[in-house]
């Protein structure tokens, strides 16, 4: 039986590099998507609305060039639940706070971000299941700049990110397998245009280069590849009246590596609808992922949460089945 356990881990092995390995390089210090879509540096407000990063102002923006629009400092702490039918359970737990060096002129903000499995997950095989856990650490930086009142530009690096991925027997918890990816270099740019009637058209672009390492007793010997992503969203928000704010976004994200190439794109769209000035209802849709929200603010405080339904289904379902996403957020601002 232990054979067999390492047989189908040595073939999972070579199976993730040839084709999930390109997804890993996804796990992005930078915002792009992520295998699990919890590190997105976005707010549970945006993730409510369908996840936007590009043409939404919030607390805890993805897009640098709204640090260019700050006008004062503000505080978030995020956290974010994943529950797979598998088994796996993910949380994350992301903060940051942005401070405006020059006001409605230029500012800077940082993000924290951990992510660990609190239950491990079963993978699917032909001879047997794998147990699978996860660690992520992010620390994100954003600088943007507003050189007239119409237009902002922004820049994003991540300084420190690093991913850990084991696969175990789920017999005996011996390691079959471990992974390791880290960014070596990389950057996000972002670009925003204030449209009439409170709206905005943003951009985003990211190019990065990420190592993964491999070893474990499913490898007769550590193996290592590089993979090297580019992303561009382009979004545009609306407000079709005083309570209703609408948005909708185009993502496509390419990683070359080992002489492979793989890509995905897909649309993101979402409705706020404020029915009195300090609480609000939310729905949106990711590339099909549904995603509901509330929030409530009073002073200088708010609460958000965030329901999504299969997220990033396309890459996780057939490993981890479906899955049920909650976040909550408090923010505050001075």
């Amino acid at each position: 039986m232990k054979h067999r356990t390492y047989q189908w881990a040595a073939w999972w092995v070579w199976m993730l590099l040839l084709t999930v390995a390109p997804a890993l390089a996804q796990l992005s210090p930078y915002a792009t998507p992520h295998l699990f879509a919890l590190p997105t540096a976005t707010t549970a407000r945006l993730f409510g609305m369908g996840g936007f990063v590009t043409c939404v102002p919030d607390l805890g923006f993805a897009n640098p060039a709204f640090a260019g629009t700050l006008q004062t400092s503000s505080a978030v702490a995020r956290v974010a639940d994943t529950d797979f039918d598998s088994g796996l359970n993910l949380r994350a737990v992301q903060v940051s706070t942005a401070l405006p060096l020059e006001a409605n002129r230029q500012g800077l903000q940082i993000t924290l971000l951990k992510l660990d499995t609190r239950s491990a997950g079963l993978t699917p095989g032909p001879f047997t299941p794998l147990r699978a856990d996860f660690s992520e650490e992010d620390l994100a930086l954003h600088y943007g700049y507003r050189p007239n009142p119409n237009w902002a530009v922004g820049v994003g690096v991540s300084p420190r990110f690093r991913t850990d991925s084991n696969l175990r027997s789920p017999l005996t918890g011996d390691l079959m397998a471990h992974f390791h990816s880290s960014a070596k270099f990389g950057f996000r740019l972002g670009a925003v245009y204030q449209l009439p009637q409170d709206g905005w058209a943003g951009f985003v672009f990211d190019d990065y280069k990420e190592d993964v390492s491999a070893g474990g007793a499913g490898f007769p010997a550590p193996v290592s590849a590089s993979f090297r992503s580019r992303e561009i969203a382009i979004g545009v928000s609306h407000r079709l009246s005083d309570k209703v704010l609408a948005a909708v976004e185009w993502q496509q994200l390419n990683t070359k590596g080992n002489g492979e190439r793989v890509g995905d794109a897909g649309f993101r769209a979402g409705l706020e609808f404020q029915p009195q000035p300090n609480w609000a209802l939310r729905v949106g849709s990711n590339d099909g992922a549904l995603s509901a929200g509330v929030g409530a603010e009073k002073d200088n405080w708010s609460l958000e949460y965030a329901y999504l339904k299969d997220w990033n289904k396309d890459s996780v379902r057939a490993a981890f089945g479906h899955s049920d996403t909650h976040q909550f957020e408090v923010r505050y601002r001075w």
